[in-house]
């Protein structure tokens, strides 16, 4: 039987687990290595940091759903790919040093959240990216009385593409901040908490980012309607805004600007997983990120696929992307293994819901301007609201398998 080894259990593992063994069932094994027990529905951790969610309502136990479809799981921390030898080395809860190997591969460890790049992170850095970071800023903002607040992104460590994998030039391009979603639902789920609390009118708000204006990844015509919503809301805005250092009381910039943050909720920096450093060089490009063609196939070595953040293709790092990597991935890997599959065509664009919870209404994002289209949707509703709600719950249901994502993308 084939071996298909899968590195990570987010979106885009997730995805091309389920997706190898609906295709292929017993032609197939399949094994999934992640580092927690758990996969945590990663949109729903802004929700959290304002207590509509515990994190652990939002946190899928994977030796309990991968096995109910036939997918092997193993608790382990990946050190390194050898692409060569077809082996990959992990570390496993205790320590001790495994290797396994595979006749193909998917890496989809994602990327690497570097808080190592700021400074006082531990003492006063929050955020919303990981299911611990999320708790922790929730129990601080009960805390808070009033003051300021920072939000913004840290700088994304992407490289220059360089070698550039063989699909269009405008499906990647070289980014400042690896995602700013997560910074936008946050602008709008703050206030909505604070005036909750009462303390709105005690409380002042900056947001800032590494970019010459936040959210350059969709319409410029959008990016002004926020950054009106902004000016309404009496926030101040701080664009290039290279973040290096957090400090009692504030922030600072890498050329030596502050801001005012008695919080500061950030998206670190994203860089290259650390598994990387210690694996077959020729398998990354200069940042880090495995370089594909348009079927997510490394171009050095066939039987290695990259789906999500890992992958060169993906700019910027977002869920939607990492879904509908991993399912070409896996319609492509079934073709060669003899089961004739429909490829769906590779076509980026930026979806996303910043949702308000508090205040139930959300705004949706589809666009493809990043990429050379022209659609350049923003839209507010309390509908929008709902489909939040609502994919959260299928993702939940499902156990993070959205095989009916294609036709939801909307949401």
């Amino acid at each position: 039987m084939t071996k298909l080894l899968v590195l990570g259990g987010r979106f885009a593992g997730l995805t091309a687990a389920y997706t190898a063994k609906r295709l292929l069932g017993d032609k197939v094994d399949v094994t999934l290595i992640n580092n927690t027990p758990y996969a945590a529905f990663r949109p729903g951790m802004p929700h959290v940091s304002i207590g509509v969610f515990k994190a652990e309502d939002l946190e899928v136990d994977l030796a309990t759903a991968l096995p109910a479809k036939g997918i092997k799981f193993v608790l382990g921390t990946v050190n390194a790919i050898d692409a060569k030898k077809n082996k990959v080395e992990y570390s496993a809860p205790d320590g001790k040093k495994e290797n396994i190997t595979y006749d193909y591969l998917v890496v989809a460890f994602g990327a690497k959240l570097g808080v190592e790049h700021l400074n006082g992170w531990d003492d006063y850095g929050s955020s919303v990216c990981e299911p611990d970071f999320a708790t922790a800023l929730h129990e601080k903002l009960e805390k808070f009385e009033g003051g300021n607040i920072a939000i913004g992104s840290g700088v994304f460590y992407q490289g220059t593409l360089k070698p550039r994998g063989k699909y269009p030039e405008n499906w990647a391009s070289v980014a400042d901040s690896a995602c700013e979603g997560p910074i936008f639902e946050m602008s709008l789920m703050i206030p909505a908490y604070l005036k909750k609390r009462g303390i709105m009118d005690k409380t002042h708000i900056t947001i800032f980012s590494p970019g010459e204006e936040i959210l350059t990844d969709i319409a410029k015509e959008s990016r002004g309607v926020v950054k009106s919503l902004f000016a309404q809301a009496g926030f101040d805005t701080v664009w290039n805004f290279k973040l290096k250092e957090l400090k009692k009381g504030e922030i600072v910039s890498e050329d030596g600007k502050t801001i005012k943050a008695d919080i500061a909720i950030v998206l670190p920096p994203y860089e290259a997983n650390d598994a990387v450093k210690n694996s077959t060089p020729d398998l990354f490009d200069d940042g880090g990120f495995v370089v594909t063609d348009e079927h997510m196939r490394s171009v050095k070595y066939p039987n290695v696929y990259s789906c999500g953040d890992s992958n060169q293709i993906t700019v910027p790092k977002l869920g939607f992307l990492a879904v509908m990597t991993s399912r070409i991935a896996m319609q492509d890997l079934a073709n060669r293994l003899g089961v004739p599959t429909k490829v769906d065509t590779y076509t980026p664009e930026v979806v996303c819901i910043a949702d308000n919870p508090l205040e139930g209404f959300a705004i949706a994002v589809n666009d493809t301007t990043f990429y050379g289209g022209d659609e350049k949707i923003a839209q507010p509703s309390a509908t929008n609201h709902i489909k939040k709600e609502l994919f959260t719950k299928y993702f939940m249901w499902t156990n993070g398998d959205m095989a009916l994502d294609k036709y939801l993308a909307s949401w």
